[in-house]
């Protein structure tokens, strides 16, 4: 019985395939646990983190505030494909794909005077989502 369901592989062609690729370091929970809320500020998290990938105002108890995004990007590919001649002129396929394609990160959040009030880990479109708007209509002068 086996020999008939890998009869039809020795005449197919199978194929496997696996990418990866890495954008942006991870920051690293040593550094997360460095910074505490309420007495780490805007200088001490920038010297422990580096520049963000964005930074956009937000609204904390009501006063105006800032958050500060960080993340990081890994993929991972792997496939399979399967394809056995059924005639001349016609063969069954399968494809398999496996994609993670999902950017990690850290949110910092700041009151008005710099001061990091909390932060997020997680999926960054998840965490970026509920808390970005559009920037404030700028009045002009009469």
């Amino acid at each position: 019985m086996k020999a008939l369901v890998l009869l039809p592989l020795c005449v197919g062609c199978v194929s496997l395939t696996w990418e990866r690729e890495s954008r942006h370091t991870p920051v690293s929970a040593a550094s997360i646990s460095r910074l505490e809320s309420g007495r780490s500020d805007l200088g001490e998290c920038l010297a422990e983190l580096g520049a963000p990938l964005w930074v956009w105002e937000h609204v904390e108890g009501g006063r105006p505030a800032a958050a500060l995004a960080y993340g990081w990007f890994d993929e991972r590919d792997f496939g399979v494909r399967v394809s056995v001649p059924v005639s001349d002129n016609f063969s069954a396929s399968f494809d398999y794909d496996q994609i993670d394609q999902r950017m990690k990160g850290l949110v910092l959040f700041f009151d008005e005077g710099w001061m990091l009030t909390a932060w997020r880990t997680g999926l960054l479109r998840d965490l970026t989502r509920e808390v970005r708007r559009p920037p404030a209509a700028v009045e002009e002068d009469a």
